[in-house]
């Protein structure tokens, strides 16, 4: 027998039953642990994704959220809110009764913004401490003129008048531009004391062309300003607010071909002025030239006048109403008021603070009396 080695070869028998016997328990147990690491890593994955997809819509949300909540407080932002009032305090504060008498009108309606209009260079020093939460001032140089009064920051202020070699003021127009709190809006306001009633009394209620005149003018120049400031700012809300000297139901000239005579020594019209000069109804005419709504306020007894008819200024024949207060389009007002401590009820109409005034109070501050408005910018 040749003693060579060779390979058996299984038989058919041999080779079925070894594909049909089952894997050995060790190949079973890595081919599970290798399924199981993938399905795991799988599932890992899985989570980490989810998780970052939720992160990601969360972050989403919350920009969503942020934006949309700070979108939506600036549509619904409250506006801001303010008390203007203004008052022609009669031939300066010197006397201390009567500036008593005066400050007692003012705290008595509690303005944050407060116009005057008589005062004097002597009454500068006192007007910083004169109502208390007022402490900002803009004045003028010279004999009864306005002031303003505020507790807001003051931006910037001036006075208007005619320019060289124009003379056409008496006595020139504050203005002032003031934060009033508001995000994107400050307020101008305008103090404003207009050419006299009348030169001496007795004042009878008639018309008088040579003052009427002048006022026409003045109000053309204050006009001219509001456009000119609100071309360079269109962000400005505007109060005019003053003595106008003019009662829209008293005899008015309607309009003026020419100069007329009497006008004031040294007036010099402004080359650039056309004729005719429409006049009447003074000063509805001229708040609607000048994109302004006139506000009619009355006591709270309907009585519409704010000077005396002669007590305390003899020169004064007949009540009328020549203080006013005029706003611009954007200024929302909730209430306006003649103050009066004659009217039936002291505590009536707009909101008060203090005591209740005196009967007598009003005339003892002044031959005019106070006019105010509740207002709000949004």
């Amino acid at each position: 027998m040749s003693s060579q080695s060779h390979a058996t070869q299984p038989t058919t028998d041999q080779r079925n039953e070894a594909r049909e016997r089952p894997c050995p328990a060790s190949k079973l147990q890595r081919l599970a642990s290798q399924t199981n690491s993938l399905v795991g890593r799988s599932i890992c994955v899985a989570i980490r994704t989810l998780a970052l997809l939720i992160f990601v819509g969360a972050a989403v949300s919350t920009v969503l959220t942020t934006t949309m909540s700070t979108v939506a407080a600036k549509e619904t932002s409250s506006p801001v809110e303010f008390r203007i009032g203004f008052f022609n305090i009669y031939l300066g504060l010197a006397d201390t009764s009567h500036r008593a008498a005066v400050v007692r009108q003012i705290q008595r309606t509690a303005p944050d913004i407060m116009g005057l209009s008589e005062i004097n260079n002597a009454d500068h020093s006192l007007l910083p401490t004169l109502v208390p939460g007022l402490p900002n001032v803009v004045t003028q140089p010279g004999g009864l003129q306005p002031a303003l009064l505020t507790r807001y920051p003051v931006l910037s202020s001036g006075s208007l008048g005619s320019t060289a070699p124009a003379n056409e003021f008496r006595r020139k127009h504050l203005w002032a531009v003031l934060d009033v709190g508001h995000e994107s809006r400050n307020l101008l306001v305008y103090v404003v004391h207009t050419e006299s009633w009348c030169y001496k009394g007795p004042c009878a209620n008639v018309k008088r062309p040579a003052l009427e005149f002048p006022r026409a003018i003045e109000w053309m120049r204050l006009k001219q300003d509001i456009q000119a400031k609100l071309k360079q700012d269109p962000n400005l809300d505007v109060v005019v607010m003053g003595d106008w000297n003019d009662d829209n139901r008293s005899p008015q000239t309607d309009a003026f071909a020419a100069q007329p005579d009497g006008v004031f020594s040294g007036f010099v019209l402004g080359a650039d002025i056309d004729f005719p000069v429409q006049h009447a109804p003074y000063p509805d005419y001229q708040c609607e030239q000048a994109g302004l709504r006139l506000l009619e306020s009355t006591d709270t007894d309907g009585n519409r006048n704010t000077v005396w008819a002669g007590t305390p200024n003899p020169a004064l024949q007949t009540a009328v109403k020549i203080d006013y207060i005029a706003h611009s389009e954007g200024i929302k007002v909730a209430g306006h008021e003649v103050l009066n401590s004659e009217v039936s009820d002291p505590d009536a109409g707009l909101r008060k603070y203090g005591e209740p005034l005196n009967v007598g109070d009003s005339r003892a501050a002044s031959d005019h009396l106070m006019v105010f408005a509740d207002m709000a910018i949004e």
